[in-house]
């Protein structure tokens, strides 16, 4: 018996499901590929975590960035490290992930090249995940962990960008691993560790606060329990005391400078960041807490499940105990560990202070999830590996099988139709045209029509008349995120003015990234554009020729409406 779960001494080879068969046929079998699982285990989640890298190098080569990415290379391609870290403070998040890719692009500049750092790191998480869970849970919970987060489509997408997600993951995963070894064995090396990669979480992303918080109080209630040695008690004190030093300087050099960013995220995240006046707390509870779990596994049926599973590897790890009358006093403390991450970033949620939604902001949670899946997994499969693959790889797949992706779908992403409007923009706009864009675009206009060499000064689109010139366009920039129609157009006339355009010239409005509209909304919204014939590349890439009328409003440009 281990950890609550009891195993049949039976030998491997007459129990199947807990039934016992004749030692022949269909359960000789079983028991042949079972001994053989025992026996190449490692083998086989090296074989799994080679899958992982390859899907995540796949995802990272075939689309082109997304504006947060754009973003991200804008802040650190700058003329030196000091530079890329000062203008870094200006976006909320912790400078490592800046500071990394400014000495990494020198190996390139491509999306793929850029995007490697976290492929790598990724992929690695997935590792120590497999490492941590079969530390805690057994073999069988390792390996059901390690295929969930090497095939969680939210794992394989942030492990394809420009941004700290999977840095933070891999660093998060190290750190748990390495807190439970050095608990376990008793072992300051590993203690320290642990202490370098809970550094590493917190430089990487502020979601690591929560992690942090919820390793402490796990590790101190280990530590009251287990009657740790004095010395491994002070090199964790220290390590803890080294990660309030590193939280201090952050928030006396970045957040506390950063409180106009508040504002932005009460307005994108409204809903998630407090449940009132637009749910019952229940209701907002259960809907965005499904929503964690959509984010991470994308098929409404599988999150439905992996819901309903997790809630009951909960109830297991945490009133096991109480149920069975058993004391398993670890388990318990495990279960607090795995809970404590969820609980506090709901509290921050309801609170305001940090979006509780399923997106990218709670990815620090899919460790946790994870493990606790894992656990409640291995249990319906008996603790066997063969039952344990069979089930696991069969979610993660009918994860990968909803089409119901976040932001951009793949198909709208390829890096083909970002050539195929580029190559649109050099044919069709003559030397000195303007291109007028909202904010997200230009950030990628900068980047694939002015090239990756290209050092954009901090601020360069932040009013209404901003504007680049590069390789004999004009980029002409309007200070809101992401143009909609009506705002767009009422507008306009303020824009024209600021750019110091004319009566009669004409324009083209580039607009990519996240659910661009207008390409949809302009032939609708006034009769003066009922004639405007946009260019789109899939989903989310447009080209829309435009005139300035005489009254400084936009007009259907003369070529497409006699």
């Amino acid at each position: 018996m281990r950890y609550g779960v009891t195993v049949s001494a039976e030998p491997e080879s007459t129990r199947v499901s807990g039934l016992r068969l004749p030692e022949d046929g269909g359960v000789h079998k079983a028991g042949r590929v079972e001994r053989w699982l025992e026996t190449h285990l490692n083998l086989l989640a090296y074989g799994i975590v080679a899958v992982a890298f390859l899907l995540r190098a796949d995802a990272a080569a075939r689309s082109f960035l997304n504006p947060d990415e754009a973003l991200h290379y804008i802040i650190l391609n700058q003329r030196s490290v000091y530079w890329a870290y000062k203008i870094s403070l200006t976006n909320a998040h912790p400078p490592l992930i800046y500071l990394l890719l400014y000495y990494w692009k020198f190996l390139g500049r491509s999306e793929m090249m850029l995007r490697f750092p976290s492929v790598l790191a990724g992929t690695a998480a997935c590792w120590l995940a497999y490492k941590w869970i079969g530390t805690v849970f057994g073999k069988v919970a390792g390996l059901i962990g390690l295929l969930l987060f090497s095939f969680s489509p939210a794992m394989i997408a942030l492990s394809a960008e420009v941004r700290s997600y999977a840095l933070l993951l891999v660093f998060e995963t190290g750190a748990l691993y390495f807190a439970e070894a050095a608990l376990r064995e008793k072992s300051i090396p590993k203690m320290w560790r642990f202490s370098v990669l809970q550094y590493l979480a917190i430089l990487s992303h502020y979601s690591a606060i929560f992690f942090s918080f919820a390793i402490a109080v796990y590790a101190i209630a280990r530590m009251l329990e287990d009657r740790n040695p004095r010395n491994l008690v002070f090199a964790w004190a220290d390590g803890q005391g080294g990660a309030l030093a590193i939280c201090g300087f952050l928030y006396v050099t970045h957040v506390s400078k950063l409180k106009s960013y508040v504002s932005a995220w009460e307005s994108s995240f409204d809903k998630g960041l407090s449940h009132t006046g637009h749910e019952h707390l229940f209701t907002y509870t259960r809907d965005r807490t499904l929503d964690i779990f959509k984010f991470l596994f994308e098929n409404r049926f599988v999150a439905t499940a992996m819901f309903l599973l997790w809630v009951a590897a909960v109830v297991i790890l945490l009133l096991g105990d109480w149920v069975t009358r058993r004391k398993y006093q670890r388990l318990f403390l495990i279960g607090i560990l795995l809970s404590i991450p969820v609980l506090a970033v709901f509290g921050a949620g309801v609170a305001g202070y940090y979006p509780y939604v399923g997106s990218r902001h709670t990815a620090f949670l899919a460790p946790f999830v994870i493990a606790a899946l894992s656990f409640v997994l291995a249990k319906v499969s008996r603790q066997k590996l063969s039952a344990a693959f069979v089930i696991a790889g069969l979610l993660a797949g009918a994860a990968n099988t909803s089409g119901q992706e976040s932001y951009i779908a793949k198909e709208n992403q390829s890096r083909t139709l970002m050539k195929a409007a580029l190559d649109h923009i050099h044919e069709t706009i003559p030397p000195g045209g303007l291109i007028m864009t909202d904010y997200q675009s230009a950030l990628l206009l900068v980047y694939y029509l002015c090239g990756p060499d290209l050092i954009l000064p901090t601020g360069t689109f932040n009013l209404p008349a901003s504007r680049v010139k590069c390789n004999g366009y004009t980029i002409a920039s309007y200070q809101t995120w992401q143009m909609q129609a009506p705002l767009f157009l009422s507008d306009f006339a303020k824009i024209a003015k600021a750019q110091r355009l004319t009566p009669g010239v004409n324009i083209w409005v580039f607009q990519s990234g996240w659910e661009p509209t207008l390409a949809e909304e302009l032939p609708s919204a006034s009769p003066r554009l009922r004639c405007v014939r946009p260019k789109t590349f899939g989903e989310n890439i447009s080209v829309i020729p435009l005139r300035v009328g005489s009254d400084f409003s936009a007009i259907a440009a003369v070529s497409e409406c006699p």
